[in-house]
């Protein structure tokens, strides 16, 4: 199959629109925040995100992860910096 470049252009906007809906539905996802003991149900870990830090402290993290249910999740969670287990 042959496109032209009107054709592929068309393709490419439909392509680009479909992936900032992608990042508009992440984004709508509630972001929960972690309490101790709390029962997790992680299926699957999607993304780990942590502030950045050259330091070796506590930061702030979030993990964006998929349930049981296959429901997008996201929780949110202090941790050591990565910056402490690279040897800083």
């Amino acid at each position: 199959m042959k496109l032209s470049a009107r054709g592929a252009t068309y393709l490419l906007a439909a392509a680009f629109s479909f992936g900032s809906l992608a990042v508009q539905a992440d984004e709508s996802i509630p972001v929960e925040r972690y309490r101790y003991g709390a029962q997790l149900d992680v299926q699957k870990v999607l993304a780990l995100h942590e502030e950045p830090s050259a330091d070796c402290q506590v930061v702030s993290a979030r993990m964006d992860y998929l349930d049981s249910m296959d429901q997008k999740r996201s929780l949110e969670y202090r941790k050591l910096s990565s910056s402490c287990s690279e040897g800083n």
